[in-house]
């Protein structure tokens, strides 16, 4: 019996706040156009740089960004901070 096999495919971004939320947004919604139903069960997880956009300045932006993406069906959303110089999706799916 073989193990399943795992891919994780990153993304940077470097655009400036808020309007990176859109192109990180598009992108998400491309993947899962183009990928379909071998996205299910994808662990999404998207850092958000702090280097780039000072706490003061995440809302009502991340509020929104948040709202938007909680209707990828069957995957799992993390948002979390990152000390990196960009901004960075990772998919976690199987294959």
């Amino acid at each position: 019996m073989s193990q399943p096999q795992f891919r994780v495919t990153v993304e940077k971004f470097a655009s400036p706040w808020p309007g990176v939320l859109v192109e990180m947004k598009d992108y998400l919604d491309l993947s899962f156009l183009a990928f379909g139903a071998q996205l299910a069960g994808t662990t999404v997880r998207i850092f958000i740089s702090k280097t780039l956009v000072p706490q003061a300045r995440l809302q009502p932006h991340v509020r929104a960004f948040r709202a938007s993406i909680a209707r990828i069906p069957d995957c799992r959303i993390e948002l979390k901070a990152t000390d990196e110089a960009a901004h960075r999706i990772e998919l976690d799916y199987g294959g």
